[in-house]
C-alpha cells in the first residue's frame, strides 16, 4: 500500500504488523513529496517526542505537511497530550499513527483517528490454520506443536514476550471454536483467556497451556 492509497482525513491510524519496514516505505514517498514532512520513528512513544510533535505541528508553513508517527506502543502522558493536535490541528497539518500494536492505545485517541485496512491476511490465515491444527491435537501434545514453540519463544519490538502474539492465536482458538460448532462456554473461556494475554503480568505459556487441557479435541 502506497501514500497515495492513504485517505486524506487529518489523522490517520495504520495498524500493521510489519511496522518498521512499512514505515520506511510510507517516509520514502513523503520525502520526495516535500521537505516539511517529519518521520517520528519510536520503539516507545514518550511525553518528550509528543511534545515535540505538537510544536512541529503548531508552527505555521504555507503548505501541506504531514507528520509519520511510527511506534510500537505510546505511553499514556504521551497519548493524553496528543489528544487535542489530534482533534484539531491546524489548517494543512496530517498525522499518520502507524503502530504494530493498536491495543496499546486508549480509546480517546482512537476516537479522533480514522482507522485504515491494512492487509495481513498471510498472518491470519496462518494463524486459523494453526488454530485448528491445535484442537485437532491430542491436549498432551498440543503444548508441543512447533508453531506453538515459536509463539512462546517470539518476542516483540520491545525484547518482551510477544503478549499480541500469543492474544491473536488465542482469538483465532475461539474463532475455530465458533466455526465448528463447540459448545459456548468453551468459546466464551476462549475469549475470556485472550483479554488476559496483554497482561504483563501474564504468561503466555500458562494460558495456552490452559486451553490445552480445557478445550476438545475437534474433528
Amino acid at each position: 500500500m502506497k501514500l497515495t492509497d492513504l485517505p486524506t482525513h487529518h489523522a490517520v491510524l495504520v495498524v500493521h504488523n510489519e511496522r518498521d519496514a512499512y514505515g520506511v516505505t510510507l517516509w520514502d514517498e513523503l520525502q520526495a513529496d516535500s521537505i516539511a514532512h517529519r518521520f517520528f520513528n519510536q520503539t516507545v512513544l514518550d511525553i518528550d517526542t509528543a511534545r515535540n510533535i505538537i510544536s512541529w505541528a503548531n508552527t505555521a508553513y504555507n503548505d501541506e505537511k504531514i507528520a509519520l508517527i511510527s511506534f510500537h506502543t505510546a505511553t499514556l502522558p504521551a497519548q493524553n497530550a496528543m489528544l487535542k493536535i489530534l482533534e484539531e490541528p491546524r489548517i494543512g497539518v496530517r498525522f499518520i499513527l502507524l503502530t504494530s500494536n493498536k491495543d496499546n492505545l486508549i480509546d480517546t485517541v482512537l476516537s479522533r483517528v480514522l482507522e485504515l485496512k491494512t492487509n495481513n491476511e498471510e498472518r491470519l490465515t496462518n494463524n486459523d490454520l494453526y488454530a485448528e491444527e491445535f484442537l485437532r491435537t491430542v491436549h498432551i501434545s498440543r503444548i508441543k506443536l512447533p508453531f506453538v514453540i515459536e509463539l512462546l519463544a517470539r518476542m516483540d519490538e520491545e525484547g518482551r514476550k510477544d503478549r499480541e502474539g500469543v492474544r491473536a492465536f488465542i482469538l483465532s482458538i475461539a474463532e475455530v471454536l465458533s466455526k465448528t460448532k463447540a459448545s459456548p462456554r468453551y468459546v466464551i473461556e476462549t475469549i475470556q483467556t485472550a483479554s488476559y494475554a496483554s497482561d504483563p503480568s501474564a504468561s503466555g505459556k500458562a494460558l495456552i497451556e490452559y486451553l490445552s487441557l480445557l478445550l476438545p479435541v475437534i474433528k
